[in-house]
Formats: structure tokens, C-alpha cells, sequence
């Protein structure tokens, strides 16, 4: 999040907010933008969204190394201040992003879609965690916001390696034949056969993200022609040969999200994004904090020097 890791650097305040944020203030909003109202059951269902996340907790607690700040807060119950006045700057500029969006007549196409949840897979740490309708929510996300940001020249090169790298993952479906097997030894010996007979299955980068994730990153590591170990399910094991994968061409759009993604990771500023938050029309509830610099900064800790 572009926005978490701006805010993050060198920051010590360790008020904590509570996990329903209901005790804070009873006034319906966190935050609104423009015309637009972000309610506090929005911010409570993100937090919630990203707080189950084990693996982005995990990864997010540890690259803000000791005595930093943590999606936790120090009193039981609680989120931290910092982290919670970062998911909320992620939010309004979600919206300003939006609303830039609607009042020019732009929108997402569904390569667009398509790519933005590509890209989310090989860029958010533990992204088959969060619930599916979040993880929509972040896809339309970046997808908006590879709209509005032009091509960053000196990244043309990185974007090239990235989807190189990655891409298996560039995919807007993959087919492959699934055969089951009752026990390992028969499970063993169809994989040592060199072709399956069996159905055959094909998903979109959303229905593979639904599957068992044995399953899933079986199938994600196979080349065409090739077949999978044994893959154990609660009936028995499954053996897979991947038959097709449709890989999408580095279009513009795709170019436009991975570098989207690219700035994001860097911390980087995005100047077209920053000029939007700039003139847009923010108040923060002064339960989370006020609306300085393009981003919210969270109230003062009791006793601390500005």
C-alpha cells in the first residue's frame, strides 16, 4: 500500500485504536471526500479485511522491525493508531481516484481488470487470504489507478523483467486435465505416466484463486505438457497435467499497472494521484486523526511534541 509505507517511515506513536473503532465516536464517518462519505463501518470492514490476513501481518509487523509500528496496538482489542490512520489515507485516495474517473467518462476496461489482478497476485504478500470481495476491491483499485497515471519512461526496462519474471502469472485463463487417485502409490504412478486421461478444467485468475491453494500453486508451477506431483485433498490426491495457458501481452495497460505496482512498492510518489489529493476537499473524524500533507496523520499521543 502506497499510501502504509509513506506514512510508516520513522513513525513511533503508539495510540491504539479499538478494533470496532464503535468506542471512539458514534458519528457515521471517518472520513469524507468531497461529496463523497466514507462510514466508519467501511474502515472497520477494511481493517478487519487486512487484520485476518496472517501472512500480510506477519510480513508487514516484521518490516517495521522492533518497536515500530504494528497492525496491533498495544492494549488488547486494539488496532494501532499509525496503521489505522494508513488504511484510511488508502481509502480517500481510492476515492479521489474515483471520482476523477467518473467525472471525466474514464473507466476500466475488463483487461484492465484483468491485468490489476494479475499484478495483485504477484505483488501483495498473502494476497489469497483476504476475502474474495476484498481482493475485488484492491483489483479495482489499482486498475483505477493505472488509468489516471501515465507510463513512467525510466521503468520500461524493470516493467520488461517483471513480466518476464512473472509470467505464468499473466494469464486470463489456464486449462488442465484433473485426475483423482484414492492413494498415494496410484496417485504416484499417474504422475510418472507422462499423460493424463481425464476431465478437463479451466479457470480465470479469479476461479483459480477459489481453488485449494495445494491445488492452485500445483498448477501455477507447471509449463504446459507437464504434469504435477501428487496433490493431497480431503478425498484422496489429485494429479494434473496443465494443457493451455492463455498468457496476456504486455499491452499498455498491463504496462501501466505493473509500473502502478512499482511505484506503490517503492513508496514513490505518484504526481498525478498526489495533485488529485491536493485539491480535493478532506475531513478526517477527529477520532482517527486530521487531513495534512495528502494523507491523515492520527491524533497526538497524550504528552508528545508535534
Amino acid at each position: 500500500m502506497k499510501a502504509t509505507l509513506r506514512l510508516l517511515a520513522g513513525a513511533t506513536a503508539l495510540l491504539a485504536v479499538s478494533l470496532t473503532a464503535s468506542a471512539c465516536d458514534a458519528s457515521p464517518y471517518a472520513a469524507t471526500v468531497n461529496s463523497h462519505t466514507i462510514k466508519q463501518t467501511a474502515l472497520n470492514a477494511e481493517l478487519k479485511a487486512w487484520s485476518g490476513n496472517h501472512q500480510y501481518v506477519s510480513a508487514f509487523d516484521s518490516s517495521n522491525g522492533s518497536g515500530g509500528v504494528t497492525v496491533v496496538g498495544d492494549a488488547p482489542g486494539t488496532y494501532n493508531n499509525e496503521w489505522v490512520s494508513s488504511i484510511l489515507t488508502d481509502m480517500v485516495t481510492a476515492s479521489v481516484v474515483q471520482q476523477r474517473l467518473q467525472s471525466t467518462g474514464r473507466h476500466v476496461t475488463t483487461a484492465g481488470v484483468e491485468a490489476a489482478r494479475a499484478v495483485s497476485e504477484i505483488s501483495q504478500i498473502g494476497w489469497t487470504e483476504f476475502p474474495p470481495s476484498f481482493r475485488a476491491t484492491l483489483v479495482n483499485r489499482l486498475a483505477e489507478d493505472a488509468v489516471i497515471t501515465p507510463p513512467v519512461a525510466q521503468l520500461e526496462s524493470t516493467i520488461g523483467r517483471v513480466y518476464q519474471q512473472y509470467k505464468p502469472y499473466f494469464f486470463s485463463r489456464v486449462c488442465a486435465v484433473q485426475t483423482a487417485a484414492f492413494s498415494l502409490d496410484a496417485a504416484q504412478a499417474l504422475s510418472s505416466s507422462g499423460h493424463l486421461k481425464g476431465s478437463t478444467v479451466c479457470y480465470s485468475q479469479a476461479g483459480l484463486e477459489a481453488q485449494a491453494p495445494d491445488l492452485r500453486s500445483a498448477i501455477m508451477a507447471l509449463a504446459p505438457g507437464h504434469l504435477s506431483r501428487p496433490v493431497k485433498t480431503p478425498y484422496g490426491y489429485l494429479v494434473v497435467e496443465v494443457t493451455s495457458r492463455d498468457v496476456m501481452a504486455l499491452t499498455p495497460e498491463l504496462r501501466r499497472t505493473i509500473s502502478v505496482a512499482i511505484i506503490n512498492a517503492q513508496g514513490a510518489a505518484n504526481s498525478t494521484v498526489d495533485s488529485l489529493l491536493a485539491h480535493a476537499r478532506v475531513k478526517v473524524n477527529p477520532a482517527y486523526g486530521t487531513w495534512k500533507g495528502n494523507q491523515v496523520v492520527p491524533p497526538r499521543t497524550p504528552g508528545s511534541s508535534t
